[in-house]
C-alpha cells in the first residue's frame, strides 16, 4: 500500500517571528518546505486549506 508521510505543521512559537501572522496560532508550514511539501500541505487541515480550496475548485 502506498502511504504518504504529510508535512509536519508547527504553531506560531515554532516558527520564527518574521513569518507570524495575527491571529493565527496554528497550521504553519516548516519555512524551508519544498513544493511539493507545499502540495501535500493542501490536503491536511491547516490554516490556509479553505482558502486554498475555495479558490482552486471553481476554477474547474
Amino acid at each position: 500500500m502506498l502511504t504518504i508521510k504529510l508535512p509536519q505543521i508547527f504553531r506560531v512559537h515554532q516558527v520564527p517571528r518574521i513569518f507570524w501572522e495575527d491571529g493565527i496560532m496554528s497550521g504553519y508550514r516548516h519555512p524551508k518546505s519544498s513544493a511539493l511539501d507545499c502540495i501535500l500541505s493542501s490536503f491536511q487541515m491547516t490554516n490556509e486549506t479553505v482558502n486554498i480550496w475555495t479558490h482552486f475548485l471553481p476554477t474547474w
